[in-house]
């Protein structure tokens, strides 16, 4: 097993999780040690993301030049 890619990949965990806590998307109790994700939306979450997404897709393609000759 490739030990940096599994601390990595916890390290993207905590990150992931401490975002959702700063978002107020989470809450983290420090003395019993649990993680509880409020109840989200995900017809809304996944509407926002598609415009998102798009977003940056249109972005990246305007940087990199595509669609150009």
């Amino acid at each position: 097993m490739n030990w940096n890619l599994a601390r990595g990949l916890i390290y993207l965990a905590c990150l992931a999780a401490s975002g959702l806590a700063m978002a107020g998307l989470a809450d983290f109790d420090l003395t019993t040690g649990t993680f509880d994700l409020r109840p989200f939306n995900l017809y809304a979450l996944t509407g926002a993301g598609g415009g998102v997404v798009s977003s940056a897709l249109a972005s990246l393609a305007l940087l990199r030049g595509w669609g150009r000759k």
